[in-house]
């Protein structure tokens, strides 16, 4: 089962045995699920929740073949580092600029795209990350094997020359012939974050030295509850959510509240009566913003006529009527009266006269007897006839001008009153200023022009204009009319105008006034009931929220305490002489206020462990930590990583760390990488086996790896080979032979004082401090052999005992040093050989 059924099911039986209730249990479960399944269940809908899970396979076991790279870092032509895929301890060593940690770096730049190293370093550093010499093509490969699958996998990484950025290479994954485009395929992605197989000594730093939070967020996922504590996070952010609302909803009431009041609005004055109860009056208020606005005032009702009412022909119609009166007045004036009825009654006459000749031809005038109606009578009657008939139909036209004329007037005085329904009376449907509703009164222009918010000016100029405006009558004389509407009309349009747009002003103003309130409030109404039906789910969320927090508790508990018990015993075997005693590890708080706690001791008296620790003993606490990640159980990589992990630890807690470190490989692939030879001199020192490389950097970033052995063999391995050459004259060879042996038996020396005195439990600086103080060979050999520097004379007393070669050996190594040496060197490097065993207590 994998660690998230795990802990599902473990979440199920804390649910069970704490007996739950129901809808705690669903919540809790839906927040595990995911957001929307909680909100889904918050609102009463059915979903999908998670059920208790079965069985599941675990990931098989990932060991490391081999690690190949080239143009990277310190690494130039290919070079490739093979490493045994099984438990067991391996140290590679080399100087520092050596390229070890380039191995270490392709490491964790295959499994994850990228280095921490790399990005947290400055562009410069970045930049250098390929090989001066060989800085293309780039490769990294790492081969591994699954336990119980033959299949090898190899994850490939390769750069071009236009790459600028490790994370920039082209990968190539393949298990066996299955071939993908990453290393997601295999599943590793979420291990990798949680387990983190590799570790640096910048890691170390970097972690340490991070803000609690960040040291917390490290280690959390080693627990491997995040979906319990992403739930809890989800279940607080909706209890926030809600809680703001009911917050919202109290402020925006003072808010609201605030705002009505400052408010002129009628309507505001009433909202705010019905809102500042205990208990708003929620009837009130919805039928007061349902209500239409306020179209039955008769203010409001009288301004709307207004505006409504078809608009005031402009000054320049008046103009037009009163031209049109004075040009139809001067024609009737020039044709009218007694002489346009005797003109009218002589075409009478002619008319008839003419029709008796046409009808009787020519005779004596029927009524005066003394003319005689012929045809030049006819011809000049019918002429005469035709003067008369243009007079009369002139004078017919003027008056039909002027009657037009005054209709128009008429209708102007009428479109006024369109305006002014309840004009009052007057000659044209005006009143006074003394007339009731003239200025004060309810009907008409009075109730109008009295509203408030109308300026005065032009309540005032309105007024002045209804005056003046009385005196036009359309009966009156056409020229005094004309003149009274070119007097009087343009100033009534204009303070009409006026008043129209201070009406509108006013309605548009009384309108903003509330519109801004009632939107207030109809979104307050809205929040509140919105809060009003989140108080139910507010108390069922805190429910779950404090059961999970508990639930949150003892989980973290029971998954940390495996590590904190594994990493206080990596603390107690790496604290060697340290006066600082950790009494345990804890993962407390949430969210900004998350942490890591190491409660400790500095000889009896607590302190917290970050506080009071040197630079080595914090290096020692970093290895403590994060050594149990990433050893896990739940781990499929059975492969550690270890780079630089020594730096300023002093001498007794590098032979913890040895002890750790083969502790952890008799279970794990460890793999460590170390510039310092006290590592590697303790594990031999202690016995701890393990395989020892060493990597040397040649000429164009050439690297070599081969076998390491102890210094004594080294020496001895040089001398043989010297031994044997012909590229050197004998009496070159002599000399340096003699002095790699001297220096194999003073390796040897000094590896029997440090494991006899070390053994006896004196500090490693003491013997440090003794080898340091030994002078010649001679002191170095007696310390040896009798834990006495000042034994000397008794040294080769005692070789002689075990054989004169021995003493012969002793005294060749040193004087062979200092001029020729005749003897038989590969002799001398096999009695020395021997003579190393016997300082070393082996015979």
């Amino acid at each position: 089962m994998d660690r998230e059924h795990v802990l599902l099911d473990a979440l199920f039986d804390r649910l069970t045995t704490d007996d739950v209730a129901d809808r705690t249990a669903d919540l809790v479960l839906a927040a595990y699920a995911g957001e929307d399944e909680l909100r889904a269940v918050l609102a009463g809908e059915r979903v999908e929740l998670p059920e208790r899970p079965a069985a599941d396979a675990e990931q098989a076991a990932v060991y490391l073949r081999s690690i190949t790279v080239a143009g990277f870092r310190g690494v130039g032509p290919k070079a490739e580092l093979m490493l045994r895929p099984e438990p067991g301890l391996t140290l590679i060593v080399g100087r520092n600029g050596s390229g070890k940690s380039s191995f270490a770096e392709a490491v964790e730049l295959a499994l994850t795209g990228g280095s921490a190293r790399l990005a947290e370093r400055s562009g410069t550093f970045r930049s250098g990350w390929r090989n001066l010499h060989v800085p293309s093509p780039g490769l990294i490969e790492l081969n591994a094997l699954v336990d119980g699958d033959a299949r090898p996998i190899r994850i490939r990484r390769t750069w071009g020359e236009d790459e600028t950025a490790p994370e920039e290479a082209a990968v190539e994954v393949r298990h066996g012939a299955d071939r993908y485009d990453g290393t997601a395929a295999l599943g590793w992605q979420r291990p990798l974050e949680v387990y983190r197989p590799f570790l640096t000594a910048d890691d170390l730093g970097r972690l340490i030295a991070a803000r609690p939070s960040d040291l917390f967020d490290a280690l959390a996922p080693l627990l491997g509850i995040e979906p319990v504590t992403a739930a809890d996070e989800r279940l607080k952010a909706v209890r926030r959510e809600l809680t703001a609302r009911q917050n919202a909803v109290r402020d925006g009431k003072k808010e609201l509240l605030a705002l009505l009041a400052a408010s002129t609005d009628e309507r505001a004055r009433e909202a705010e009566r019905l809102l500042a109860r205990p208990r708003p009056d929620r009837a009130g208020i919805d039928a007061l913003l349902a209500r239409a606005d306020d179209v039955d005032e008769p203010g409001v009702a009288a301004a709307r006529r207004l505006l409504a009412a078809p608009p005031l022909p402009g000054a320049e119609y008046a103009e037009d009527v009163a031209s049109a009166l004075e040009s139809a007045a001067g024609r009737v004036a020039g044709g009218t009266g007694p002489e346009t009825e005797r003109v009218e009654q002589l075409a009478g006459l002619l008319r008839l006269a003419v029709g008796r000749h046409a009808a009787h031809g020519d005779e004596d005038c029927p009524v005066c007897r003394t003319g005689r109606l012929d045809a030049d009578w006819a011809a000049e009657a019918r002429h005469r006839l035709e003067q008369a008939d243009r007079a009369v139909a002139g004078a017919r036209e003027a008056a039909k001008s002027l009657a037009d004329a005054r209709r128009k007037a008429r209708d102007l005085l009428a479109r006024v009153r369109a305006v002014l329904p309840d004009g009052p009376g007057g000659p044209n449907g005006t009143r006074g200023p003394g007339d009731p509703g003239a200025a004060g009164g309810s009907d008409g222009w009075g109730g109008l022009v009295g509203l408030e918010g109308v300026p005065a000016e032009v309540r005032a100029g309105l007024l002045d204009a209804l005056v003046r405006w009385r005196t036009v009558d359309p009966d009156d004389d056409p020229l005094r009319l004309a003149s009274e509407l070119r007097l009087q009309y343009p100033g009534l349009r204009d303070a009409v105008d006026r008043t129209t747009d201070a009406v509108a002003a006013w309605l548009r103003d009384r309108h903003d006034a509330w519109r801004g309130p009632a939107a207030a409030l109809q979104q307050w109404l809205t929040a509140a009931d919105e809060a009003a039906a989140a108080k139910q789910p507010l108390t069922e969320l805190k429910a779950a929220i404090e059961w999970l927090r508990g639930a949150i508790g003892e989980l973290r508990a029971a998954r940390l305490a495996p590590f904190a018990e594994r990493s206080q015993q990596i603390w107690q075997a790496l604290r060697q002489e340290s006066n600082v005693e950790l009494a345990g590890m804890t993962l407390d708080g949430s969210s900004t206020r998350r942490r890591v706690s190491f409660p400790a001791a500095v000889d009896g008296a607590a302190a917290p462990a970050l506080a009071v620790m040197s630079q080595g003993e914090l290096q020692a606490l970093g290895l403590a930590v994060f050594l149990p990640r990433a050893v896990a159980t739940e781990s499929p990589f059975r492969f550690l990583v270890v780079d630089d992990p020594v730096q300023s630890m002093d001498p007794a807690k590098v032979d913890g760390l040895a002890r750790v470190l083969a502790g952890l490989a008799a279970h794990r692939q460890v793999v460590v990488f170390t510039h310092d030879d006290r590592l590697p001199e303790a594990v031999r020192r202690l016995g701890l086996g393990g395989r020892i490389l060493e990597v040397t950097r040649r000429e164009n970033s050439r690297i070599e790896i081969r076998a390491n052995h102890d210094p004594v063999d080294r020496y001895l391995d040089d001398a043989r080979a010297l031994a044997r050459t012909d590229e050197l004259t004998e009496d070159v060879r002599g000399p340096v032979v003699a002095a790699l042996c001297r220096s194999a038996v003073e390796a040897a020396c000094h590896e029997q004082v440090r494991r006899v005195r070390i053994d006896r439990g004196q500090p490693h600086r003491d013997v440090d401090a003794v080898l340091g103080a030994a002078g010649p060979t001679t002191q170095v050999a007696a310390l040896a052999l009798f834990d006495d520097p000042a034994a000397g004379g008794r040294v080769l007393p005692r070789l002689n005992r075990a054989g004169g070669w021995a003493a012969d050996a002793f005294r060749a190594c040193k004087e062979g040093t200092h001029g020729r040496y005749s003897g038989d060197l590969p002799k001398l490097v096999a009695d020395t050989t021997r003579l190393t065993a016997l300082l070393r207590g082996r015979k």
